[in-house]
């Protein structure tokens, strides 16, 4: 909290010291550090301090709930058979989140069915991860009851809710062209992309030196 306040601090008197070389009026100044009416304030210093507390508030009441999450699966590891990584389905989802949706890991974070590392968890992977996690229990047979297991539910996106085995590569792909453009454009840089089994980004360049005969056919 102190280090809230003292960005608050910094920045009001960054945009202070600002107007001051500018040869900006009181009333200049103050309406910068205000913000202006006809863009609902959004573009004040104070407004970026809340979203700042938003963010802060949010990344930490998912690592809570990452800890809770873990204190409750260790007490109850018999019927625990591991966890599995659920991201947001929407446009604002990053890369790093995109990559592990749906995917498994045991409890000590040791990939399950892939090489995808665990890195951080949901929530602590980037400033203001929404990712989140949930416990993965045995199956009925895997705990030694031959009954039929339970179907699988819903999980929610943007658009509403879908099957819950769709990860964001799936739903991604259902997606109209333009909305796919919206976000490949916006995340993926034109002479980047993404096809290595740790989910790393690779130039064209690096592609062309793994396979250069498919680059030779394509003409390039």
């Amino acid at each position: 909290m102190k280090n809230l306040e003292a960005d608050r601090m910094a920045r009001i008197s960054n945009v202070v010291r600002q107007g001051f070389l500018l040869g900006d009026t009181t009333e200049q100044i103050a309406r910068k550090v205000r913000g202006h009416a006809n863009r609902g304030y959004q573009d004040s210093a104070l407004q970026v301090s809340r979203l700042n507390a938003i963010s802060i508030t949010k990344t930490a009441l998912g690592h809570m709930a990452s800890v809770s999450r873990d204190h409750f699966a260790s007490a109850n590891s018999d019927i625990v058979k591991g966890k599995r990584w659920i991201s947001t389905l929407d446009k604002r989802t990053t890369p790093e989140c995109m990559i592990r949706d749906q995917l498994m890991y045991t409890m000590d974070n040791k990939p399950i069915g892939h090489k995808i590392p665990y890195l951080q968890d949901p929530g602590k992977l980037h400033f203001c991860c929404r990712s989140t996690e949930v416990l993965v229990l045995k199956s009925e047979k895997e705990l030694g009851f031959d009954i039929r297991d339970i179907p699988n539910s819903s999980r929610a996106s943007m658009d509403g809710q879908i099957p819950s085995e769709v990860n964001y590569s799936d739903w991604l792909r259902s997606q109209k062209p333009e909305r796919q453009d919206e976000i490949l454009v916006k995340l993926v840089p034109r002479s980047c992309v993404t096809d290595t089994d740790k989910g790393e980004y690779m130039t064209l360049e690096q592609l062309k030196q793994i396979n250069s005969e498919v680059f030779r056919r394509a003409g390039l």
